[in-house]
């Protein structure tokens, strides 16, 4: 019964937002698109699957219908705990921070936001702010106040294929020109630091709570397996989340463990993904979710995958060293 499921598109207009999503999607509305939900239990986004038999329920209904056959055995969440999205980045983004779960906790509605990113597209010289440069607290504070905060953020050049992991109290921004895949925890909770005059709400004071001026984040390098059919990729592993890389040269076959759900999400390239007498397209930017309790699939293709999930940590890293050794 249980399949890969495509979920509808829940798309955000954003005043940073652009049109970058037409290069790969016609199901757009109009306006400046900043961000689409692709894989959301967030109610003020719920998914809600596409194909097959249980086409027309959402993520949230799935969850609770079938809770161990869709997040499987090793999951203990009430919800689903993963949230995936595309960004579109026309302009610069708000420099802003997430909290951890425990200060999440202290105020009610809010959730802790860990994060990592998967460059698709990014303009020429365009850079991601990740991080402070040398300074105090009240340096940065006031910095903020007399629109000085360029001299202590850290800018970072970007390009196709990129990797970055943004814990939670790391001050970050997604700067123009940029597009990419986002995975991170089931939270919409933003602080924002500044946001260059367009007038929207910032929460500097819960932001300088939570700011960590000692983390930094560098270019994610990955380990490569290399395969006759395709190469796997591992780039973050943390207790919130696993982000590995497919790189898929003609096809990849895999099915429901049972312990865990996948992610996948094609960032690059297009294929066609099949199971039983069913296919779907998996085109660039789209995603699949991949029940515990999957049948056999088969994508074929020339493709990249980023995979996303929630790991047994352990578990990964002695497959990571059965690979070294």
């Amino acid at each position: 019964m249980f399949y890969p499921l495509k979920f509808d598109h829940k798309y955000v207009e954003k005043i940073w937002g652009g049109r970058k999503f037409e290069n790969f999607r016609e199901d757009l509305p109009d306006g400046p698109i900043g961000e689409s939900w692709d894989i959301s239990a967030q109610e003020s986004g719920m998914s809600v699957a596409q194909n097959g038999k249980l086409a027309g329920k959402s993520l949230k209904e799935l969850t609770e219908m079938y809770p161990q056959q869709i997040l499987g055995k090793d999951i203990e969440a009430d919800e689903f705990p993963l949230l995936l999205k595309i960004i579109d980045a026309q302009s610069q983004l708000s420099i802003q921070v997430h909290p951890d779960d425990q200060y999440a906790a202290k105020n009610p509605g809010e959730a802790g936001k860990t994060e990592a990113w998967y460059v698709i597209d990014a303009d020429e010289d365009s850079h991601l702010i990740i991080g402070t440069e040398d300074c105090s607290e009240s340096e940065f504070k006031k910095a903020v106040k007399n629109d000085q905060i360029n001299q202590y953020v850290k800018k970072v050049r970007v390009e196709r294929g990129d990797v970055f992991f943004i814990k939670a109290g790391l001050l970050h921004a997604i700067g123009a020109g940029i597009m990419l895949a986002e995975v991170q925890q089931s939270s919409d909770t933003t602080y924002r630091v500044y946001d260059y005059g367009r007038g929207r709400e910032l929460h500097l004071s819960k932001a300088l709570d939570v700011i960590d001026f000692k983390l930094q984040s560098k270019k994610r390098k990955g380990l490569r397996v290399c395969g006759d059919e395709y190469d796997y990729s591992y780039f973050c592993l943390n207790d919130k989340f696993a982000l590995d890389i497919i790189n898929i040269k003609e096809s990849y076959r895999s099915q429901g463990d049972q312990q865990r759900f996948n992610i996948l999400t094609a960032v690059e390239g297009a294929g066609k993904l099949r199971w039983d007498d069913q296919e779907v397209e998996l085109k660039e930017t789209e995603s699949v979710l991949i029940p515990a309790y999957s049948e056999e699939f088969e994508i074929k293709g020339e493709l990249k995958l980023m995979k996303s999930y929630v790991p047994d940590i352990e578990e990964n890293r002695q497959q990571i060293l059965s690979v070294i050794e």
